[in-house]
């Protein structure tokens, strides 16, 4: 068995390329499931659906757990990717009204 000390790991800027749009479009495609019959089983309108696989929208936790129930996947799991994907995809901004305190600094 392969032991991993995380202690001693390189950390990696690596942005993260798959969200749970990923993972529900694969499933669809493995077991050749519609857009529609997909929204009618996991109780989504195929629009709500729609622009969630297209990243227009994020799915919500009463989303996730529809799609675990349904599914099988991991409500968690979808909601983590989704997380990470929109972390490491945020532009990163300075917001002018921010004033950091000291202590963040030192």
């Amino acid at each position: 068995m392969y032991k991993v000390e995380f202690d001693s790991a390189i950390e990696m800027e690596v942005a993260p390329t798959t969200s749970a749009a990923d993972v529900l479009k694969e499933t669809m495609a493995y077991h050749h499931i519609t857009q529609t019959d997909f929204a009618a089983h996991i109780a989504i309108s195929q629009k709500q659906l729609s622009f969630i696989l297209n990243r227009r929208a994020f799915m919500s936790i009463a989303v996730a757990k529809q799609i675990e129930q349904a599914t099988g996947l991991s409500a968690k799991w979808l909601l983590q990717l989704d997380f990470n994907y929109q972390f490491s995809n945020q532009t990163l901004t300075n917001h002018a009204n921010v004033e950091t305190f000291d202590w963040a600094t030192a």
